[in-house]
C-alpha cells in the first residue's frame, strides 16, 4: 500500500488500561509498518484519541510505541508531524489533562 491510515477507537479510557493499550497500538502500527510499499515507501497516518497515551513520557509515549512497532517490522520511519484533536472535538476543560490528546 501507499498509504495507510489507523484510527483506532480509544484503547486506554484510563491510565489502567495504558499497558494493554499500548501493546495493540504496537501490534496495529507494527502490521501497517509491513504493509507499506517496501520498494517505494509511503505514508502511515496513524492516531490515538487516548489522553494517557499522548501524556505519558512528557508527551513521547506514543511516539515510542510507534518507533517500537517500526522497530519490529524492520522498517525506518520519518514523523513528518504530531498533532492534537480535531477542532470539532469538544473538550471539556474540567477534565484537563486527561481529555487533552
Amino acid at each position: 500500500f501507499d498509504v495507510i491510515i489507523l484510527d483506532p477507537p480509544k484503547l486506554a479510557p484510563t491510565i489502567n488500561a495504558l499497558d494493554r493499550a499500548s501493546r495493540k497500538y504496537h501490534s496495529l502500527n507494527r502490521d501497517a509498518c509491513k504493509l507499506i510499499n517496501s520498494k517505494e515507501g509511503g505514508l502511515l497516518l496513524t492516531c490515538t484519541c487516548s489522553g494517557a497515551m499522548t501524556q505519558r513520557n512528557g508527551g513521547q509515549y506514543f511516539l515510542q510505541t510507534i518507533r517500537g512497532a517500526a522497530l519490529a517490522a524492520g522498517r525506518r520511519i520519518t514523523l513528518l508531524r504530531s498533532s492534537g484533536a480535531a477542532p470539532c472535538h469538544v473538550q471539556d476543560p474540567s477534565s484537563y489533562p486527561a481529555n487533552a490528546y
